[in-house]
C-alpha cells in the first residue's frame, strides 16, 4: 500500500534534482534517468523522457541515451524515440535508423521516420520517401511530418524531381508536402501535376495550388480545371481556383484577373470554366455572365444561369429573376427561378431579416407549386421567428404542408431562435408531429419541444 506513495516521492525528488543540477556538469543525473528510462512505473518514465528533450545536453549523453534503444521494449523505445527527436541531436540519428531499419514493430519504425524530421539529414530523403507508400497509414503520415520539417534547404528540390518519376500515390503525397512547406519555387511542377493521368496526384496539385497558388498563375492553372473530371474533382479544382482568385483583394480587379485568364482558353472551352466564375463572384463577374446568361444561344445562357447560382452571395439574384420572368422556355424559367431562391438564401453578410424579406419577395414571384416549394425549403435559412411565421400558413395547404414540417423543423433546431419563443413553436410543433409523414421529423419535433438536441446524421 505504500509502494506508490513512496515512489512519488522519489519522482517529485528527481525533478527538483534535474531543475538544480547543471545539466552539463551532472553524471548523476543522466545515470538517473538512464535507470528510470526502463522502470515499470509509467510516470517515472515520462519523468525520463522529459528530461532526455530537455536536460544533459550534449552528444556525449545523447549517446549514453540512444544507446538504451536496444534494451527496452517496442513502446518504450517508441517513446525514447520521439524524445531524441524532440531533443534535437544529431548524434542519435544512426540509433534511430538502425530502429527504423530493424524493428518490426510499427509503432518503433513510426516513431523513428517522425524523429528523422528533426534529427535527419537529406541523405534519409529515400527512406522516407519510400515510406510514403508504406502499408502502415501512420508510417505514410510520420514519414510526411518528417519530410515537412527536414530543415535543409536542398529537400524541396529534391521532392520535386521525385515527384516527376514517383508512383500516383506517392506523387500526390510528394505535392502534399511541397504545399505544406510552401514549396513556392516549385510551382511550375505542381501546375504541371494537376494536368497528370491520375486523379489523386491532379487533386491533389489544384489542393496544394489552392494553398500556395499565385493570381499571376491563374491562366496556367484553368487547364487543371478542364481536365478534372466533372463532379467532386471538377468542384474542388474550381474551389482552389478561386481561392487563389481571392488573394486578389480589389473585387474589380479580381475579376478583370480571371476574365483576361479566361481569355486564354480556348472559345469551346470557356463556358465550361461558367460555375468557377460564379464561386469567384464579385460584380465585375456578374455583368460578364448575364451578358451569357441573357445572350442569344440558348447552351450558352444555361452555362451563365449555372455560373450565378454558384455565385458566394446574394448580389445576383435580381440578374437571376429577371432572366426567370423575361424567358419563354420553361425548363430555362425552372433553372434561372430556382438559381433566384437559392441565392437569395444564401447565408451571407446580410442579416437574417433580409434574409427572409428576399424569400417573402421569391414567393410573390413564384408561379408553380415547385417554385413555391423550393420557396418553402429555402426559407429555412432565416434563422428568426418571422421566418417561421411566415412558413407556418403552408401547414393548412396539404400540397405544401409536408415541405414547411420539414423547414420549421429546421428552424426549430436552432437554439437561439426556438428557445426565446418556446410556447408559440411548442404549439406549431404540435402541428409537425401531427401532419409530417416523415417519422425523424416527428422525433426531432418532440425533442426540440422537450428541450434536447438532434444529432444529425452523417
Amino acid at each position: 500500500m505504500l509502494r506508490r506513495p513512496i515512489s512519488l516521492l522519489m519522482l517529485v525528488a528527481f525533478c527538483a534534482a534535474a531543475v538544480t543540477v547543471h545539466a552539463d556538469a551532472s553524471d548523476d543525473l543522466v545515470d538517473q534517468i538512464v535507470k528510470l528510462l526502463g522502470h515499470p512505473d509509467r510516470e517515472f518514465r515520462a519523468a525520463a523522457l522529459e528530461r532526455v528533450r530537455t536536460d544533459a545536453k550534449g552528444a556525449t549523453h545523447t549517446l549514453t541515451f540512444a544507446a538504451q534503444l536496444p534494451k527496452l521494449d517496442a513502446s518504450a523505445r517508441a517513446a525514447l524515440i520521439t524524445a531524441l527527436g524532440d531533443r534535437g541531436d544529431t548524434a542519435a540519428r544512426p540509433a534511430v535508423l538502425e530502429q527504423l531499419d530493424g524493428s518490426p514493430d510499427e509503432e518503433v519504425r513510426t516513431a523513428a521516420l517522425a524523429a528523422l524530421g528533426e534529427i535527419g539529414t537529406p541523405s534519409d530523403l529515400p527512406r522516407l520517401v519510400k515510406a510514403l507508400a508504406s502499408e502502415s497509414a501512420a508510417e505514410q503520415e510520420a514519414a510526411g511530418t518528417a519530410l515537412t520539417r527536414l530543415r535543409d534547404p536542398s529537400v524541396v528540390k529534391v521532392l520535386a524531381a521525385d515527384m516527376k518519376t514517383a508512383p500516383p500515390q506517392v506523387r500526390g503525397k510528394l505535392i502534399e508536402v511541397l504545399a505544406a512547406r510552401r514549396a513556392t519555387g516549385e510551382l511550375d511542377a505542381i501546375i504541371a501535376a494537376a494536368m497528370d493521368d491520375d486523379a489523386s496526384v491532379r487533386t491533389a496539385a489544384m489542393n496544394a495550388l489552392g494553398q500556395i497558388g499565385k493570381p499571376d498563375q491563374l491562366a496556367t492553372m484553368l487547364p487543371g480545371v478542364l481536365k478534372a473530371a466533372r463532379g467532386g474533382e471538377r468542384d474542388n479544382a474550381e474551389r482552389n481556383v478561386a481561392e487563389v482568385c481571392n488573394r486578389i483583394d480589389n473585387e474589380g480587379q479580381r475579376g478583370d484577373a480571371l476574365i483576361a485568364a479566361l481569355d486564354t482558353v480556348a472559345v469551346a472551352q470557356r463556358d465550361e470554366l461558367m460555375p468557377l466564375v460564379g464561386r469567384v463572384g464579385g460584380k465585375r463577374l456578374i455583368r460578364f455572365v448575364a451578358d451569357i446568361a441573357m445572350g442569344d444561344d440558348a447552351s450558352r445562357r444555361s452555362f451563365g444561369i449555372d455560373a450565378l447560382s454558384k455565385w458566394p452571395d446574394a448580389s445576383p439574384a435580381d440578374t437571376l429573376l429577371e432572366i426567370a420572368n423575361k424567358t419563354t422556355d420553361a425548363a430555362e424559367r425552372r433553372q434561372a427561378f430556382q438559381a433566384y431562391v437559392k441565392v437569395c438564401a444564401i447565408r451571407d453578410r446580410r442579416n437574417d431579416q433580409q434574409r427572409l424579406e428576399r424569400m417573402k419577395q421569391a414567393m410573390k414571384e413564384a408561379r408553380t407549386t415547385e417554385e413555391k416549394i423550393a420557396v418553402i425549403n429555402r426559407t429555412r435559412t432565416a434563422y428568426d421567428v418571422e421566418a417561421m411565421r411566415f412558413v407556418r400558413p403552408y401547414l393548412d395547404q396539404p400540397e405544401f404542408c409536408q415541405a414547411a414540417c420539414e423547414t420549421i423543423v429546421e428552424l426549430a433546431h436552432h437554439r437561439q431562435v426556438r428557445d426565446p419563443n418556446k410556447a408559440e413553436f411548442d404549439a406549431v410543433l404540435d402541428q409537425v408531429i401531427k401532419l409530417s409523414t416523415n417519422d425523424e421529423l416527428v422525433e426531432r419535433a418532440n425533442r426540440y419541444k422537450r428541450g434536447e438536441t438532434w444529432e444529425r446524421k452523417k
